[in-house]
């Protein structure tokens, strides 16, 4: 059986774009959920197809995107990709996409890379929308799209498997079968994957002092059933467990793990009323858990009661209080001036004899922060250090006591959508469709419990050849959430046809990124038990610092952003490329980090960028293939109020949002495939990387990826080789994210039947 508007199985729900075949149009359908000419998209796009995957050899998806112009990565415990600019802590404003189906986390916003239950090999094709794009995904789709289309089983019927090792503990294992049941279709696939991670600073001692290896494991089935001719039925189920280990933070003993565990299920429906009409129908739900039990040893005055009331009504005073007095009058060895002056401090505050007008001189010189103390805040800190008192002195508020906490959450998110694809004219045509969404999220660390919310969205885009050679896009979403303040995101584009497959494209979009729910909703508070001996007699007792709704006002991130670019194909050189121009404004930004050290958040940052990108796709001749891409981007951050900041929180600050991002990028691959081997080497340069006050820096990696197959009866035996230069060792985010040598790589053998 087949669709009559189909050509092939991965043309049932995604068009064919392969680039090698000079006959064939590339289309493309994640810009407007449309399919598209290459020529005809409202914004820029790469594709990177399952060929191109083979050929560079990586081993994760974040690594893929480094050859997108003006993607950025960081690799770690958690990686983070970043499109032109964004902080590394949290990736969230990008929207990944399986199959369709959002793996943006429920309650924080961000994506977990190691915890996408998809191998590289089953990938058919990537999909990035480079720019706003919440008209057709939403909220969260702010800078870019990153749409992931797996294999239809048809197309990987048989068992494929292979087993992979090298430096730095890579320990990779992957077997997958595709079959046919009756009328159903189905490929099964187990991956394995493990790796130490980083070496860290050589300032931390030898060897691998950095505790960020990674251990994940996932089976995923696939199932299409073709219903009738014109229905077709695509079921998805993935689990994957894992365990991660967390970088050791200064006052822990020893360094945590998390364990975690996610799966999901997925339904998608199409069917074909006619060959103008068609509908989807998808529903998911998924589940994620992480669990991590944390050991941490601090002053025994930061688990008193009275200092979490304090914390309330003013917490950078009570961070004076709890740690940064106990800290100088632990300090009498290495900072007697400080041990002596916090000793006056504390004797004059439980004394009663100074003012608050002397406290505040006294502190502000010290901590660079300027404060305005009233005599109830006084009083408050005369009776903890009161109660401090041993009956001779306040040592006790120098007391360490150690104790452990939790730090689970489990999210949930059940989605369903539905969608109607309308062919009006030979010049007119329509995508629209509506959607609900809940998120759900339970933590007693974040929480204090369970907490929800619901989003409703209708969306639609229409297409209109307004002549042969001028084509108009314009759609928009409206999304209603319980949580968050009701938004429209439009996009208006206009496409001038040069020829069949040249244009040049003018686009204005804007998008948002709603705050998620521990930006919105948070109760966040940390119980540490299993106390060791402290003069408070305390056998579990409530951190000081703590979160109830202090983030609650902030706003929807937003951007607006202006595109003019060119793309041609020229199918008698086999040779694309495609250039971009913009300018992007994006304000109410949420650029400080959410964590107990950060007692006030807004959503007042600023930042403008403006540059270029910059993709070529080159085939000479059928044994050579480039691929070269790279950015321009000038960065301006204005921060809002920073009244409450000291001059270094200020300066970590500014820099913060562009942390993750190189003011000039260059990727160049290039590939020899004689046929019966081939050889990929690719070169990555980036030019003030991580821009700060005083140290840009400059990343510079090589790549080479040999492989062959060895045919014999039927089978395929497939032998690979990896190996990845550092030529520069500059960190690119984190000074403790380096390796401890220069020269990495793993061999792989495989085989299919």
């Amino acid at each position: 059986m087949s669709f009559p508007l189909s050509a092939t199985a991965n043309d049932m729900f995604f068009p064919d774009a392969e680039f090698d075949d000079t006959d064939i149009v590339p289309e493309v359908l994640t810009a407007t959920r449309l399919k598209q000419p290459r020529a005809e998209v409202p914004g820029s796009m790469t594709v990177i197809d399952a060929k191109q995957i083979e050929r560079w050899g990586v081993r994760t998806i974040p690594e893929l995107m480094r050859f997108v112009p003006g993607m950025f990565v960081k690799h770690g415990s958690d990686d983070a990709v970043a499109y032109h600019a964004s902080s590394p802590s949290l990736m969230r404003r990008m929207q990944v996409l399986i199959d369709g189906r959002s793996v943006y986390r429920a309650g924080l916003a961000s994506v977990g890379w190691d915890d996408i239950p998809v191998a590289l090999e089953d990938i058919q094709r990537i999909e990035v929308f480079r720019g706003p794009n919440a008209a057709t995904y939403g909220a969260n789709a702010f800078m870019a799209t990153i749409n992931i289309v797996t294999f239809h089983p048809a197309d990987t019927l048989g068992s494929r498997a292979y087993v992979r090792k090298g430096h730095q503990g890579t320990r990779d294992y992957f077997a997958s079968h595709s079959g046919q049941a009756g009328e159903t279709l189905y490929r099964l696939t187990a991956v394995s994957k493990e790796d130490d991670g980083f070496d860290g600073s050589e300032d931390d001692g030898p060897g691998d002092t950095y505790h960020d290896a990674t251990r994940d494991r996932f089976v995923s089935l696939n199932l299409t059933n073709t219903l009738s001719d014109r229905t077709m039925l695509l079921t998805e189920a993935a689990y994957k467990s894992g365990r991660k280990q967390l970088p050791q933070a200064s006052a822990e003993p020893e360094a945590p793990n998390e364990e975690n565990d996610s799966g999901f299920l997925y339904s998608r429906l199409n069917h074909e009323f006619s060959v103008n009409h068609s509908m989807q129908l998808q529903a998911y739900w998924q589940t994620e858990s992480r669990r991590a039990t944390r050991k941490n040893c601090g002053p025994s005055v930061t688990l008193s009661s009275e200092l979490y009331a304090l914390y309330d009504q003013d917490p950078y005073w009570a961070d004076v209080v709890g740690r940064t007095i106990p800290g100088a009058l632990m300090s009498q060895d290495s900072s007697p001036e400080a041990y002596a002056q916090a000793q006056a401090l504390v004797q004059g505050i439980a004394l009663g004899a100074v003012t608050p007008g002397q406290v505040e001189a006294a502190i502000e010189d010290a901590t660079e922060r300027d404060f305005d103390i009233s005599q109830a805040d006084l009083d408050q800190a005369q009776q903890i250090f009161i109660n401090a008192f041993n009956g001779s002195d306040f040592s006790n508020l120098a007391e360490v006591v150690c104790g452990e906490y939790d730090v689970d959450m489990k999210e949930q998110r059940v989605d369903v959508e539905w969608q109607d694809t309308m062919q009006w004219s030979d010049s007119l045509r329509s995508v629209a469709g509506l959607s609900y969404r809940r998120d759900q999220v339970e933590s007693e660390t974040y929480f204090n419990g369970v907490v929800s919310s619901d989003l409703f969205r209708i969306f639609a885009n229409t297409e209109w050849h307004i002549t042969e050679r001028l084509i108009a896009n314009v759609g928009g979403m409206y999304e209603n959430e319980d949580t968050n303040d009701a938004v429209f995101s439009p996009r208006v584009a206009l496409n001038l046809l040069v020829k069949p497959q040249q244009s040049l494209r003018l686009v204005y979009s804007t998008s948002v990124r709603s705050p998620d729910l521990l930006e919105k909703s948070p109760d966040y508070s940390i119980e540490v038990a299993e106390l060791t001996d402290n003069y408070l007699g305390l056998d579990k007792a409530l951190y000081y610092a703590h979160q109830q709704g202090r983030f609650g006002q902030l706003e929807h991130e937003k951007i607006t952003s202006v595109e003019l670019g060119y793309y041609a194909r020229l199918p008698a050189r086999d040779i694309a490329f495609d250039v971009k121009l913009y300018k992007d404004h994006l304000y109410q930004l949420i650029s400080n980090p959410l964590n107990l050290q950060t007692p006030v958040t807004n959503s007042d940052t600023t930042l403008n960028i403006k540059g270029v990108d910059w993709q070529v796709t080159w085939t000479p001749v059928r044994e050579h293939s480039f691929w070269w891409s790279g950015a321009y981007v000038d960065t301006e951050v204005r921060l809002g109020d920073t009244s409450f900041l000291t001059p270094d929180e200020i300066g970590r600050l500014q820099d913060v949002e562009t942390r993750l991002s190189a003011e000039y990028s260059n990727n160049l691959s290039w590939t020899f495939d004689p046929g019966s081997w081939q050889i990929t080497q690719s070169y990555f340069w980036h030019n003030a990387y991580n821009r700060d006050r005083t140290n840009p820096k400059h990343y510079r990696r090589y790549e080479l990826h040999w492989h062959k197959a060895w045919p014999v009866k039927g089978v395929s035996i497939n032998t690979d080789v990896f190996w990845h230069h550092l030529i520069d060792d500059n960190y690119i985010t984190y000074s403790n994210e380096v390796y401890s040598q220069t020269d990495l790589g793993y061999l792989q053998v495989g085989i299919n039947f």
